[in-house]
């Protein structure tokens, strides 16, 4: 399968595009880049590492946006990620050239280029989508499949009470994509925060899994050892990987055990509840699905495709 990640270059990210490139079956086009995690130029810094570390061949990588639609100050995720998104590990020399045009325009351009041979993974802030969606409102009818990392759908933030962070950094562009959806007649697949949370790792375990000495392995354990930092420090008992997750569902298929289609707006008001994606859960609801939340995984086949990443 051809596939466009959009991602903001953070460790599970990182995580997730190795999955990617581990991948047998998936034929990475592109990689578009948005702020989120970090700053729009530390998130392709951190693309261009993880693909020189695993060795990657020759991706195009686009610049996306650098800020919200409506709002100049950012949300980052430093406090779990590092200054660096990477916990230390990024790397920054690389002669990874940049392409010139806006990933916007990218994802217009390959989705027409590909059309109905190409899957699209986000991984961050939907900003650079809601943008490509301006541009070009058909957009969606040429994915084959689209996969989105966001949300918190049963009202278990983690940035705020209500909100997710990928949707939280961006409300009004959620807002539009998730309008285009219901317009389009698409149903994307959403993995949500309550979905991570439901498919923890342990510690110990995932220790075991990241042993080794390849490149890949050593840049996984340096994350990690800032990641369990961050852990602790939160209090959390397990590790949680929100957009491997995603990947996983990507990659394969056939993981997903058990999804629900429903209606999904997003709150762009600027209350308690700002960013929170209100799922439409009646028997009767007037409203035509444009989501599918994906609620359960197979977890043994998810920790394979981690395994599979890690020991590249």
């Amino acid at each position: 399968m051809r596939l466009i990640v959009d991602t903001d270059g953070g460790i599970d990210d990182a995580v997730a595009l190795l999955m990617v490139l581990a991948h047998s079956n998936t034929t990475l086009e592109a990689v578009t880049t948005v702020f989120g995690n970090v700053p729009l130029a530390q998130a392709i810094q951190n693309v261009k590492t993880i693909l020189d570390v695993a060795q990657a061949p020759p991706v195009s990588i686009y610049k996306g946006c650098d800020q919200p639609l409506l709002r100049y100050q950012t949300l980052d995720a430093k406090d779990i990620h590092g200054d660096d998104g990477l916990g230390g590990a990024s790397q920054a020399e690389s002669e990874r050239p940049m392409e010139a045009e806006h990933a916007a325009l990218a994802l217009i351009q390959l989705a027409e280029q590909y059309s109905g041979q190409i899957d699209l993974l986000t991984l961050g802030p939907l900003t650079n989508l809601a943008l490509a969606v301006r541009l070009e409102p058909r957009i969606f009818r040429y994915f084959n499949r689209i996969v989105l990392m966001a949300g918190a759908v049963d009202i278990r933030g983690n940035t705020s009470a209500a909100a997710e962070f990928n949707i939280m950094a961006d409300p009004e562009a959620a807002h539009i994509v998730f309008d285009a959806f219901q317009k389009s007649y698409i149903q994307p697949q959403l993995i949500s925060w309550e979905t991570t949370l439901a498919h923890p790792l342990t510690p110990e375990g995932w220790t075991r899994m990241i042993e080794g000495e390849t490149p890949v392995a050593r840049l996984v354990q340096h994350m990690d050892i800032h990641l369990n930092e961050r852990r602790l420090l939160y209090k959390e008992p397990n590790v949680l990987w929100p957009d491997p997750l995603a990947a996983a569902v990507l990659c394969e298929p056939n993981s997903v055990l058990d999804q629900e289609i429903r209606f999904i707006e997003v709150e762009t008001g600027h209350t308690i509840t700002r960013g929170q994606t209100l799922v439409d859960y009646r028997r009767l609801s007037s409203q035509r699905p444009n989501a599918r939340i994906v609620r359960r995984v197979d977890k043994q086949q998810f920790r394979q495709l981690l395994r599979m990443a890690v020991q590249m």
